[in-house]
């Protein structure tokens, strides 16, 4: 089954994030044709990526009259909704699959929302420019060009100019209240460090246990059933907040636990202070 022009013309002007803003305002009218020329001016694009969306099956081959091929507002159409999916990060051979999905009947807001689920950012925070200055008022002599450096391989920032990205605001200001305690920010970084690679390998097997215990259900080469998308969406969905409560509740554990062992090491240590002291009087 292949796709009308207005439903591809659809997808490609009202579908967030497939088109740019700037093309969903150049609908031409229905029927226009276009030379090869004139359609990748249409859509900002080349001949040489016409003919090679056309090799690989992306796009339909023109109406030909005589030696001249005429294209319409279909292959506009399409062509937008390549466009829109490169821009995304898809490659040409799951854009081919996607379209392929499209043809056959798939929902795209089921799979759109499947995507979405996957894709989306698990964290509310956006990062945020701050001014060197004020980095300088909360850390001190702490932040050392040694420890600017380390926070920059760690991809919490990354200096630009006189301002710094900071990836999180939480985790910054935590680090800056455990420095004022007196903890060096060089040794917090440490942590940081260790922490996420503990926290990737989690990652890592919850999402492995994720692809044996769910996934394996499905053909690897094949999208899973259409009735399936919203269930494996509001399962990626549930994840999220799941994974949080483990982690949290783990480290609060583990942070009882080693305060508990710090507290009565100290405990002990006093006591047999006071022992000795009493024994020498």
């Amino acid at each position: 089954m292949k796709l009308p022009h207005k439903t591809l013309n659809y997808i490609a002007q009202h579908l967030p994030g497939l088109a740019a803003p700037a093309k969903k305002t150049t609908e031409l009218p229905q029927g226009k044709e276009y030379t090869i020329d004139e359609l990748a001016r249409a859509c900002d694009t080349t001949v040489r990526n016409i003919r090679a969306y056309q090799d690989r099956g992306l796009l339909a081959p023109p109406e030909l009259r005589g030696r001249k091929g005429y294209y319409f507002n279909s292959h506009l159409a399409r062509l937008r909704v390549i466009s829109g999916l490169l821009d995304r990060g898809y490659s040409l051979s799951s854009i081919k699959d996607l379209i392929d999905a499209l043809e056959n009947g798939i929902d795209l807001r089921h799979l759109m929302g499947l995507e979405s689920a996957i894709t989306s950012p698990w964290t509310d925070e956006e990062p945020i420019l701050v001014p060197m200055t004020e980095l300088i008022k909360m850390f001190g002599a702490y932040l050392t060009p040694e420890a600017l450096a380390r926070a920059t391989d760690l991809d919490l920032m990354k200096p630009e100019g006189a301002m710094v990205r900071v990836r999180s605001m939480r985790t910054l200001r935590a680090g800056a209240e455990l420095v004022a305690t007196g903890i060096p920010l060089e040794e917090l970084l440490d942590i940081v460090r260790m922490l996420r690679g503990n926290v990737e390998r989690v990652a890592n097997e919850l999402v492995r246990l994720v692809g044996e215990h769910v996934l394996s259900n499905y053909e690897t080469e094949e999208l899973p059933p259409q009735e399936e998308f919203p269930k494996l969406a509001d399962l990626v969905w549930r994840m999220r907040p799941l994974a949080e409560m483990a982690v949290h509740a783990e480290l609060a554990r583990a942070m009882e636990n080693a305060a508990s062992r710090l507290l009565s090491d100290r405990l002990e240590n006093i006591i047999e202070r006071m022992a000795r002291e009493k024994d020498s009087k």
